[in-house]
């Protein structure tokens, strides 16, 4: 029996979580599947009628939290027998309310937990309400912060005020106008730094963004953390900086390396970890078919360090 994909949305009333919603529907996601939409609350957004919707098959239901047990999710499931599950959470209510307390049936399987944040009023929220913020952060995976203006929002510090409650989470933002902002332009770091000290946590968003960008890191000097491992092949010329990374959730923990080029010496303080500064440029990746610039590092100089206190890194 295939599993029913469950996504759960929470976020403040009038946060956007209905709209986002709505684009799932709309952009044709879910054109093959049957929809079960799991309502706790009203907002401004209504939802179209059901008849019509571009899926094969649209259910709304509207229900309190508090109804939102074992025996209403088993109903729903005899009822309808959904291929998707949308859950909008009354955002006054913590999402351990859900997690922690209810259980749904077998199939049920949790696909993504997103906190839909309105940045226009994110301050003022994030100061009176932290313990609600964290509880979202502790049960969600993605947060998308919504309506974002660059001239008013420090993005650095949106995405900050996350990353010290779950370093894991994934982030998006979206402006104004409704279009995804990139977050490589409007960095945690500074790269007209001399050198530019990139924080341990933030190794992961350095290597996929210079992947992204050759241009904007090609030349400069920086200096990054990672554990120091010899390549039998050129253990002489070079050394890779090595963190572990989740590379798409807590199951799938990969390793990414940060190529450093250094006359390897005896001595050498293998697999300790190292801060590291030196100077980025590129060599040309052809194993995957299509060439591919990946960044490394001319090596200048180096000092041991700590590991630090997350010892694995993520890419957002």
């Amino acid at each position: 029996m295939e599993d029913c994909l469950v996504y759960f949305f929470t976020g403040f009333l009038d946060s956007g979580k209905t709209s986002f919603i709505l684009s799932w529907l709309s952009d044709g996601s879910f054109r093959d599947k049957k929809v079960l939409i799991i309502l706790t609350e009203e907002g401004e957004v209504e939802f179209p009628p059901v008849e019509g919707a571009p899926c094969k098959s649209l259910n709304i239901v509207t229900c309190e939290t508090d109804d939102v047990n074992k025996d209403y999710t088993y109903s729903l499931e005899e009822k309808y027998h959904p291929d998707v599950v949308l859950i909008e959470w009354n955002g006054s209510v913590s999402p351990s309310a859900f997690f922690d307390e209810v259980d749904v049936p077998e199939r049920w399987a949790l696909a993504a937990a997103i906190t839909i944040v309105d940045a226009s009023t994110y301050g003022d929220y994030y100061r009176n309400m932290q313990t609600l913020f964290a509880d979202y952060y502790r049960f969600c995976d993605n947060v998308i912060f919504n309506r974002v203006d660059p001239n008013v929002n420090n993005i650095p510090k949106l995405r900050g005020s996350v990353k010290s409650l779950n370093p894991a989470m994934n982030l998006s933002f979206f402006g104004l106008d409704g279009n995804m902002i990139d977050i490589g332009e409007y960095l945690p770091y500074d790269l007209d730094t001399d050198p530019c000290v990139i924080a341990p946590d933030d190794f992961g968003l350095f290597y996929t963004d210079a992947l992204d960008n050759v241009k904007r890191y090609n030349g400069k000097r920086i200096t990054v953390t990672g554990q120091a491992v010899l390549m039998r092949e050129h253990r002489k010329e070079a050394f890779v900086l090595q963190r572990k990374a989740y590379t798409c959730c807590a199951a799938d923990i990969g390793m990414i390396s940060l190529l450093c080029l250094f006359k390897v010496r005896s001595g050498f303080p293998e697999n300790k970890w190292l801060q590291v500064t030196g100077r980025i440029g590129f060599f040309q990746d052809n194993t995957q078919g299509t060439p591919v610039a990946i960044p490394c590092l001319q090596v200048e100089n180096y000092r041991l360090t700590d590991m630090p206190d997350n010892e694995v890194i993520y890419f957002s």
